[in-house]
């Protein structure tokens, strides 16, 4: 794909390869068939918008990049507090039942466990380590700027870590069956 656009695009100045992931990647972690790629669009007016692009008809093989190849190594995922509390066990849920809580008042517990368990996450965490380029698959967690755990009809795709900031998260939406990205900044 690309970083050029033809004559005939007058709405766009241009676009930037960020990252692709190949079809086999992707089958890993449940997703889809068929190569993704996230560029950033930048129009004529200057204004910026990440974009996925993905077509079950290619093949990673057939696609040309003039940027560096990186390469996967696979890692165990350590989900999050918020996520061992929304879709943890039944002891879970009755420990967070012992405090008065629900699953969905993660936010509120006030428990050493929580702060022992917080630290536990931070350690194993790729993007806490910054160790890598991308994060492919596995838990999400939680942002500053988020009020919730996002629900599980979208499934985490893929974060940048190489030359953030920003950060480029990459979700699937299985009822949409599309792909959706999110720049972060902290």
């Amino acid at each position: 794909m690309p970083d050029a656009l033809p004559p005939e695009v007058t709405a766009f100045r241009g676009r930037r390869h960020i990252v692709s992931v190949s079809e086999s990647l992707l089958a890993e972690i449940g997703v889809r068939q068929g190569p993704l790629s996230l560029f950033e669009w930048e129009s004529v007016k200057g204004e910026r918008a990440v974009r996925v692009e993905a077509d079950q008809r290619l093949r990673f093989r057939d696609l040309r990049f003039n940027g560096e190849s990186l390469f996967a190594t696979p890692e165990l995922s350590f989900p999050p507090f918020a996520a061992v509390c929304l879709y943890g066990s039944a002891r879970v849920a009755e420990w967070l039942g012992s405090q008065g809580l629900t699953r969905y008042d993660y936010w509120r517990v006030i428990d050493d466990l929580q702060v022992q368990y917080t630290r536990e996450w931070e350690r194993r965490s790729p993007f806490c380590r910054n160790a890598g380029d991308l994060i492919v698959g596995g838990w999400h967690f939680l942002w500053p700027e988020d009020d919730f755990f996002v629900p599980p009809e979208l499934q985490f795709v893929a974060l940048t870590l190489r030359d953030a900031e920003p950060w480029f998260e990459i979700w699937y939406s299985r009822p949409r069956c599309g792909f959706q990205a999110r720049e972060r900044i902290t």
